[in-house]
């Protein structure tokens, strides 16, 4: 047994706040309101130091209150340089308070291997046992301390090897679900499979087992569970319940739905049946929490609707299930892990935006913990532990790093936080790396914070689009955020009326930036009427390519270009790969979207025989891409279709410079043409900003704003862009440089160390050399040329595919669909 003590208390968080203190907020709406919502669910983070386990890596496997004290049962791995993997059980223990941390490991017998004898019984754990001693432990006597004697004096590793192989079979034992019984008892269940391939007949045992220890690790006894799986029937422990004498409560499902009892001796009794209600439950299991009474709490799915989840409590001692309840809608749309049974509520559950508490009957979750408002960017809890109303405990990773936190979360009175400018950052979503430089903005900045609304959490089973019409709303209505994540926005909307900032401006009065070469290309797209209204950190590309000795060397086409070709190709030929009638609708939006829409002048264009040209052709392509659409050959050969000439295009999509080698000399194996989409306007490519930002026009802290988006365009954020194409132009040409060279990584010392790239195609692998300078000349000034930007109108979109349906259905002429199309698009555009 090994003691360690609580060594460091850590503040963080909450201690920052007050170090530099709130003030009002910027926004189009009320300072006070959002100066309260930068308020809300904050906790302070008092840490304490784990115990240090000796091992290669861990995994938590439960965490649990007993008595008066919490415990963290861990699963230690040993990697080995054979690859025999070994792990063993340990067990952390502590006060509520975090103080006096001890680290025990509970002791784990020998189990028998299944090559070369038999595994009949592990009743000790000791490999032989006397008839008087079986007989003593299923009477329930003193088999537990002569049990751990024999163990002891046998001086066993208590290291269980996870796996162990060899050319003729494979052995595998682990632990399950950890319990614990009133008494401070440990269950778990143990879970033992064997394959043979020595003999001419293969050969595979399965076996379970409940395992039991004392309170002090020390171990008690373990029982095979017989009759779980046959040649007939697979079943499996699924839960397990321990009730106030120590009675365990075993749910097996599977092919069947049953309940099997062990005594607090080990005796275990035949399996019955659960109710047929009961069963429907578990055969849809989601998650499984046991509660301090021995009952269950339950949550599954609805079998005729996976989107939509239950709640219910199970008393397995009764069979009986309790009132169901329905799981809200945002628990489903944002997500949840770690769920655990609270006190003062049902259960509390972390996400990537906070922790949360659910009680039966209320309309919606409650939101505990804000992790932007308490300057943390948790990722993700291994464990939580609801204490009271106002503290819990939990141990993460932040950021999705490699180092594990464990410490106390205490709530923060709004009163005891000072104030401080606070700005709105706005989103549908917000991942996690924009919320990392939120946290790191606020607890460096010494006049402003940023408190983040996500919009997503608006939809519901019924309206999956909720969010992203409520931020639409909030922002035509005057509730612009001061920094806005455009991504997926009307944004032209918003600059039509006047919504948005000038951040070319803001650029050129900028000291630093002001001074740096940029993609100018790019921001030109972006621009209206010579302004720039968004902050794009990074950028990719998107066109269409083909052979060159097939397409020639035009840069661009029109649909009606693109079908003179189509009659001239061999039978069986395709266009574009894996094409479908919506996959079309979606790229001629994406690509010429433009071409039909002018918000500026509020026109739209649906009636033009450029776009009935493109429905006539979308129907042509298949509904679906069922095997039967192309036939079994196509599939079976699909890596060689552009280098047979099978199909002639190929979309493309630049992220990285260097990838497009895969496309030039893997996929088509000879020079391309970037042709491009067929559109009227002459450019069949877009640059798409990978995420861009807005600043409102109205913000009272346009200053602030600014503040924290001009690091994306910094030299700081741009040398270490991890993917997409640099906005900065020095930057942007050296990843163009590195395209002409041998791949690298770095070793652990640093150094460049080279490799090469290969294709396979149809299991043949080729070696890729590296772009020719003229190949990377040709992208680059191809990209340098484009001059429009991704289109995304999700509202436009719709509308075409809504009304496009009835012309493929037969139910509609194409000119009757387009003019639906244009009336529809016309009163949107108007609005």
């Amino acid at each position: 047994m090994k003691k360690m003590w609580l060594n460091r208390a850590v503040g963080i968080g909450i201690s920052l706040i007050a170090a530099v203190g709130l003030a009002a907020c910027g926004k189009g709406g009320d300072k006070n309101e959002n100066l309260a919502l930068a308020k809300e669910h904050v906790y302070k983070f008092q840490e304490f130091e784990l115990p240090e386990v000796d091992g290669d890596d861990y995994a938590i496997r439960g965490t649990f209150r007993v008595n008066d004290t919490i415990r963290l049962m861990l699963q230690v791995y040993h990697w080995t340089e054979n690859s025999s993997n070994d792990m063993d059980i340990r067990m952390i223990s502590m006060k509520e308070d975090g103080s006096d941390i001890q680290l025990n490991a509970l002791d784990i017998p020998e189990w028998k291997s299944q090559a070369g004898q038999n595994d009949d019984s592990a009743e000790t754990g000791s490999e032989e046992q006397t008839e008087e001693e079986e007989e003593e432990t299923e009477d329930g006597g003193e088999a537990s301390d002569a049990e751990t004697d024999s163990t002891s004096d046998a001086a066993v590793d208590t290291r269980l090897p996870i796996a162990s192989a060899s050319d003729n079979f494979y052995e595998n034992s682990y632990y399950g679900e950890f319990k614990f019984g009133s008494d401070g008892s440990i269950y778990s269940i143990r879970n033992y499979y064997y394959e043979d391939y020595s003999g001419e007949e293969y050969t595979s045992v399965q076996k379970n087992y409940l395992s039991c220890w004392n309170s002090d690790g020390s171990f008690a006894w373990e029982k095979e569970l017989e009759g779980l799986s046959s040649e007939d029937e697979y079943i499996y422990v699924s839960a397990m319940a321990i009730a106030e004498d120590n009675t365990i409560n075993l749910i097996l499902t599977g092919d069947g739905a049953y309940k099997m009892t062990v005594d607090a001796q080990g005796n275990v009794s035949e399996r019955t049946e659960l109710s047929e209600d009961v069963s429907k439950v578990f055969s849809n299991v989601n998650s499984i929490m046991s509660r301090e009474d021995g009952s269950l709490l339950v949550i599954y799915y609805d079998e005729s609707d996976w989107q939509k989840q239950y709640f219910v409590t199970y008393d397995p001692v009764a069979d009986t299930l309790g009132e169901i309840g329905q799981m809200p809608a945002s628990m489903v749309w944002n997500g949840y892990n770690t769920m655990t049974v609270g006190k003062s509520t049902d259960f509390m559950f972390s996400n990537d935006r906070g922790v949360f508490s659910y009680k039966s009957g209320d309309a919606d979750v409650v939101e505990k913990m804000n992790f932007i408002n308490s300057d943390m960017n948790i990722s993700n809890f291994n464990s939580l532990m609801e204490l009271s109303d106002t503290s819990f405990m939990g141990v993460f990773y932040e950021n999705y790093g490699n180092d594990l936190k464990a410490g106390i979360f205490t709530y923060v009175d709004p009163k005891d936080i000072p104030d401080k400018s606070v700005l709105v950052l706005a989103g549908n979503y917000i991942g996690s790396d924009i919320k990392q430089r939120v946290v790191e903005y606020n607890r460096s900045s010494e006049k402003y914070r940023i408190t983040v609304k996500e919009y997503d959490s608006y939809n519901s089973y019924e309206d999956y689009q909720a969010g992203y019409t409520q931020l639409n709303n909030d922002i035509t209505t005057g509730r612009m955020p001061d920094i806005l994540l455009a991504d997926g926005l009307p944004t032209e909307n918003y600059i039509a009326k006047g919504l948005l900032a000038d951040i070319g401006k803001m650029i050129e009065e900028d000291e630093e930036l002001s001074q740096v070469e940029f993609v100018q290309n790019v921001f030109d797209a972006y621009s209206v009427e010579g302004k720039l209204y968004h902050v794009i950190p990074n950028f990719r590309v998107s066109t269409v390519v083909g052979k060159t000795s097939v397409l020639g060397d035009r840069t661009s086409w029109t649909i009606a270009d693109m079908k003179q070709m189509i009659e001239t190709l061999p039978e069986g030929t395709t266009m574009f790969g894996e094409m479908t009638r919506e996959n079309f609708i979606s790229a001629m939006m994406d690509y010429c979207g433009a071409d039909f829409v002018d918000i500026k002048s509020r026109k739209c264009d649906f009636e033009s025989q450029n776009f009935i040209d493109m429905l006539e052709y979308a129907k042509s392509l298949p509904e679906s891409l069922e095997e039967e659409t192309y036939g079994e050959d196509y599939w079976m050969n699909y890596e060689s279709q552009y280098r047979e000439n099978r199909t002639i295009l190929k979309n493309l999509y630049v992220n990285s410079l260097s990838s497009v080698n895969y496309n030039i000399n893997g996929s088509f194996g000879e020079e391309v043409t970037y042709i491009g989409f067929p559109t009227e306007s002459g450019m069949g490519a877009y640059v798409q900003a990978n995420q861009s930002y807005a600043i409102s026009a109205r913000s009272a802290y346009a200053e602030g704003a600014w503040e924290f988006l001009r690091y994306y365009l910094t030299e700081e954020f741009q040398k270490e862009l991890g993917w997409g194409l640099p906005i900065q132009m020095k930057y942007f040409k050296e990843k163009a440089q590195e395209a002409t060279q041998r791949p690298y990584y770095l070793n652990e010392d640093g150094e460049k160390e080279e490799y090469d790239d290969y294709y396979y195609i149809n299991g043949e692998e080729i070696k890729l050399e590296p772009m020719t300078q003229a190949q990377v000349d040709k992208l680059v000034n191809y990209i340098f040329s484009i001059n429009k930007c991704y289109y995304g109108n999700t509202e436009i979109m719709n509308i075409i595919n809504e009304e496009a349906a009835s012309y493929f259905s037969g139910q509609k002429s194409v000119q009757e669909a387009a003019k639906i199309i244009q009336s529809r698009a016309q009163i949107y555009v108007n609005e």
